[in-house]
């Protein structure tokens, strides 16, 4: 019989955005002038996040913004919603994701982006205690204006899952059934190109080019990493990295190299496994459990550990402790 029906495929493309590689993969009948119009959506998406939540642009909002948090500014929407997608995340996880630990990074010697090279480990003077940071409260109104409070921020973890939301949201009305990917963190729609959903390698930071240590299969999901695998460096003889404790100003984490979570929405998942991350090995299977987060984690031992709401996800794990 024949069928004026065209085979689905699967494309994909590739940029750079965010100083990170962004995958696109989309499972579709569409011409490729169709399919190129739903990419340049995402890259305009993730544009419009850089320019106005990155750190490391000095033109950006959010450079602006630091440069006088203590009074009102009325920054360009991306930037504004990231503020208060911070804030609602800060509040959820009672301050263990807080992105107020601007300063501490820059004191670890993390100033420029990754992609200009890493901390110089000669240079920065070794950490000094502080005390916990007051609370946070930012005030907002509903003209985009917002007042940050009296310490600078960084939005960039929060900044990459909103980009994933975003753009998601972008291309959605012309298809249903593609992978977003950007660092190792994705979202995704639809069943796959095989019909029974996408499966995603979760990264092993102890061998970072190698096989992954566990495999999940999501449909309609996003799952997002906080690992050491690329942000760490040497610093007066210590190994240090970029997910700080907001009480102490100092790397947490205590037993881990990975945390990932699985999560409907990719801003959320970035910020849990970021704050599961500052927990540390021993409090994190019950906060998580207690939580109904959907979590794995790698020790610094490299153990693999998922729990009860990971389980449903995961397809295989290594069996390698």
């Amino acid at each position: 019989m024949h069928s004026d029906r065209s085979p689905t495929s699967l494309f994909v493309s590739t940029f750079t955005a965010m100083a990170t590689s962004v995958i696109v993969s989309i499972c579709s009948a569409a011409g490729a002038t169709r399919l190129e119009e739903s990419v340049k959506k995402i890259k305009d998406v993730f544009q419009a996040v850089e320019e106005s939540c990155s750190r490391f642009d000095g033109l950006s909002d959010l450079s602006r913004l630091n440069q006088t948090p203590e009074i009102w500014h009325n920054p360009s929407a991306p930037c504004f919603y990231a503020i208060r997608e911070a804030y609602s995340a800060y509040q959820a996880t009672r301050g263990l994701f807080d992105p107020r630990i601007l300063s501490d990074l820059i004191a670890l010697g993390y100033k420029e982006s990754w992609t200009e090279g890493i901390p110089d480990p000669r240079c920065a003077p070794p950490l000094a205690d502080r005390v916990p940071l007051e609370e946070w409260k930012p005030e907002f109104t509903e003209n985009n204006g917002v007042r940050p409070g009296g310490r600078p921020i960084d939005l960039g973890g929060i900044g990459k899952g909103l980009a994933l939301k975003w753009s998601a949201k972008a291309i959605s009305a012309s298809t249903s059934n593609f992978l977003i990917e950007a660092g190792g963190d994705c979202i995704c729609s639809g069943t796959g190109p095989e019909g029974n959903g996408w499966d995603v390698g979760v990264q092993n930071p102890h061998q970072p080019e190698g096989d992954p240590v566990m495999v999940l299969r999501l449909s309609n999901h996003a799952v997002c990493t906080s690992s050491i695998a690329v942000r760490s460096w040497w610093q007066n003889g210590a190994l240090r990295h970029h997910l700080i404790d907001p009480a102490t100003g100092k790397p947490g984490g205590p037993g881990l190299a990975a945390v990932t979570v699985v999560s409907s929405d990719p801003a959320r998942a970035e910020v849990w496994s970021k704050a599961l991350f500052i927990l540390g090995e021993t409090k994190l299977i019950e906060f998580s459990e207690s939580e109904g987060i959907a979590a794995a984690w790698i020790t610094d031992r490299g153990q693999v550990v998922s729990n009860s709401f990971m389980d449903e996800y995961v397809t295989w794990k290594s069996l390698v402790q």
